[in-house]
């Protein structure tokens, strides 16, 4: 294996902690019936320490040569709570340890706490920066506590020899050359893009002031039974899948970006690579797919699934996004431009979309020390916008992001409110997620809130 290079995507999250916008963090949450020792925790703890999660950024002293992911020597110590909390705060704590700041360029990008609960349970984070591992290669890390083996760190440890680094330079120099010359032209011809370009070479961007009091961004899993899911599913001409996409595209006509007559546009990940990939720190595509409003009218997913079938067919590599390559320009230049001029190149689509991510069954991740004896009651992956608040918001376009999986025979659907106008509050993101779902003949086990309101709350409904 070869080393790890930092990739577009890569560099794109990790712009974000700049000061740029929100960090993306990666979380996965585990809710347990009965309580791990400290020893427990902090083996698990040493077993991600040797994983890759483990690593930070090595940016080579030969211009133009490519940055690398490499081993870290410190990481973030284990975060052990001693006072329990209500596990109807569960999620809300959750939100707590999304928010702690991390450093994945010096190789503190990734961090496990757990807190126990009143009833005699717990609750376990552990948080990394996209950066360094989006959904899919966090569940590859995690698989590292249930399959030791498969956390390999052999690409973090390749040698660069110089000579190498100096033959890359000269040839990526020589490419990026030609890539200017091909981006001048490309400017004489276009007016647009010639004024974009020159904003982004002379501009400067103004940084908001975070407002004290509001709008936070708002946290929602709803927990369905996965037989029923899938058996409404099918009848309805869909897939488990599909009708998780009919679900979003539906709560989207309540955002007031949207309105009546908006376009219904999803942001659905495509994992492109696979598990002999893991070491790569982000796996994903994303594609669009635009929902019409008759199809959910109907409750009809036949149509959606054609559409989404097409869509994903027509994806594009890991690292060709409107933010990993602004305005489509050359992946070289784009490589080795200041942030500040790749920020100001981002393009912000004149849409607001619902982001999709849907990571599977995820049985096979849970640790195999959670699993026997601690009984866990739910394993969820998900992501937050670290800080998000109005005036980032209104930067970029994603109103709801989401993320499905399925675990212990259940369906869990996590959303997260992106913009206020998706919703003011977790209670009201709750309220539209639940009627949402029994309008489609769904009715949801557990709703539970958290994180962006003042009101933190577990709603059963029977």
């Amino acid at each position: 294996m070869g080393p790890v290079y930092v990739g577009l995507t890569d560099k794109a999250f990790l712009r974000l902690h700049h000061g740029y916008g929100a960090p993306v963090i990666s979380q996965t949450v585990t809710v347990l019936h009965h309580r791990l020792t400290d020893e427990q925790l902090t083996s698990m703890y040493e077993a991600l320490r040797a994983g890759p999660f483990q690593r930070r950024v090595h940016r080579p002293g030969v211009p133009f040569a490519r940055w690398r992911w490499v081993l870290a020597e410190d990481a973030l110590p284990l975060s052990l709570e001693h006072a329990a909390i209500d596990d109807a705060d569960a999620l809300a704590w959750a939100n707590d340890q999304a928010q702690y700041p991390l450093d994945p360029e010096r190789g503190y990008g990734w961090r496990l706490s757990a807190v126990p609960t009143r009833s005699g349970g717990m609750v376990c984070s552990a948080v990394a920066s996209h950066a360094i591992a989006d959904g899919h290669a966090g569940l590859m890390a995690a698989i590292g506590l249930v399959q030791p083996e498969l956390a390999t760190t052999e690409g973090l440890v390749e040698t660069v020899q110089l000579r190498t680094e100096l033959k890359e330079g000269v040839q990526r120099g020589i490419a990026v050359a030609r890539e200017v010359v091909s981006e001048a032209r490309r400017a004489a011809k276009d007016p647009a893009h010639r004024a974009a370009v020159r904003t982004a070479l002379t501009g400067h961007r103004t940084k908001h002031e975070s407002a004290p009091l509001g709008w936070r961004e708002g946290s929602v899993i709803a927990t369905f039974d996965a037989a029923q899911w899938k058996n409404l599913a099918a009848q309805r001409g869909g897939s488990t899948n599909t009708l998780y996409l009919a679900l979003v595209a539906d709560l989207m006509r309540h955002c007031t970006l949207v309105g009546e007559n908006g376009p219904l546009v999803l942001l659905t990940a495509v994992r492109r690579l696979r598990e002999e990939n893991q070491i790569d720190s982000n796996s994903f595509a994303r594609v669009p797919i635009v929902v019409q409003r008759e199809w959910l009218d109907r409750f009809d997913l036949a149509p959606l699934r054609v559409a989404s079938k097409a869509s994903f067919e027509a994806v594009h590599e890991v690292g060709s996004g409107g933010i990993s390559r602004p305005r489509n320009m050359p992946p070289e230049l784009i490589d080795v431009l200041p942030d500040g001029v790749v920020e100001r190149l981002v393009d912000t689509p004149p849409i607001t979309v619902g982001m999709c991510s849907n990571m599977g069954v995820l049985d096979p991740f849970v640790p195999t020390a959670m699993r026997h004896g601690a009984e866990p009651t739910a394993f969820v992956m998900r992501g937050v916008f670290q800080g998000i608040d109005t005036p980032q918001a209104a930067q970029q376009p994603i109103a709801l992001a989401t993320w499905l999986s399925e675990f212990d025979g259940k369906i869990q659907w996590v959303l997260e409110s992106i913009k206020p106008e998706m919703a003011h509050s977790d209670d009201e993101l709750g309220f539209l997620a639940r009627i949402i779902a029994e309008a489609w003949g769904l009715k949801p086990l557990t709703v539970l809130n958290g994180g962006g309101s003042v009101t933190k709350v577990a709603r059963e409904f029977s």
